[in-house]
């Protein structure tokens, strides 16, 4: 295997004079669909878990994950890495980095270890507070105080331009209500199929097998994945429902060397 390309350095951008200049062309150049995040955490708190949900919603994610899971251990930084590794997400600008605990900035830099980002903290003060001075000694990093280089370089272009006219603004509920979901049964598999082994052809005797997906329908899936989808595993699972046109009892005898 091909060694892995050198992790990018961690840029800190000194905002000297806490100038809105720097807030208002980082939060203008956010654009996800582009791969560009603009991170602006939530005040009043110092939680690992809420920066992950002001993460989460940065990419378009609803913050809150669905099931039930134990006080504090909500899974919602596996899910952010899971999304920054999968979309075409590579700059990741995060604003008010001075009022960054170590804890959490530690949470970032280890985003940015696991997923190669681009990442860029924007420190509104002078200089660099005890928090983040001791989070960056674990990584390489450099210090920029120059404006026009945090601009062309690592904040990125303003987007000025509308979403696309096919595109709704954005989900009207949590719940895809596709036709093409129609398979997700397991009454049409002719016996269970539990342990690994091969699992048989669906008979398909109390419904017709589904129609073919059309570029429309894929585009909408598309675009119901990334709004109201929070988890990438339940992505996965609801777009291998969708493409294989499988039942669940099908799809759980699926493994990766498949």
């Amino acid at each position: 295997m091909p060694p892995a390309p050198p992790l990018p350095s961690v840029t800190v951008v000194l905002d000297r004079h806490d100038d809105t200049l720097h807030t208002h062309t980082a939060l203008a150049a956010h654009h996800p669909p582009s791969g560009r995040i603009t991170l602006h955490p939530g005040p009043g708190t110092t939680s690992e878990t809420g920066l992950a949900h002001d993460l989460l919603a940065a990419l378009g994610k609803p913050p809150l994950l669905p099931g039930r899971f134990p006080g504090g251990r909500q899974p919602a930084w596996q899910a952010a890495t899971a999304w920054m590794a999968a979309l075409p997400a590579t700059p990741l600008t995060v604003l008010r980095a001075h009022r960054l605990t170590a804890r959490r900035t530690m949470r970032l830099l280890e985003l940015h270890a696991l997923t190669g980002i681009q990442l860029t903290l924007v420190c509104h003060r002078p200089h660099l507070p005890a928090a983040l001075h001791r989070a960056l000694r674990t990584a390489d990093y450099s210090v920029t105080a120059d404006f026009e280089a945090a601009r062309r370089h690592y904040y990125g272009t303003p987007v000025t331009e509308p979403p696309p006219a096919e595109e709704p603004a954005g989900p009207a509920s949590r719940w895809l209500t596709l036709p093409a979901l129609d398979r997700l049964v397991s009454y049409d598999s002719p016996r269970p199929c539990a342990n690994p082994c091969t699992p048989p052809l669906i008979a398909w005797r109390h419904r017709p097998p589904p129609a073919p997906l059309t570029a429309h329908t894929a585009q909408r899936v598309a675009h119901r994945l990334h709004a109201a989808t929070a988890h990438p595993r339940l992505a996965a699972a609801v777009v291998a429902a969708l493409f294989t046109g499988a039942s669940l009892q099908q799809l759980a005898t699926a493994r990766p060397r498949d």
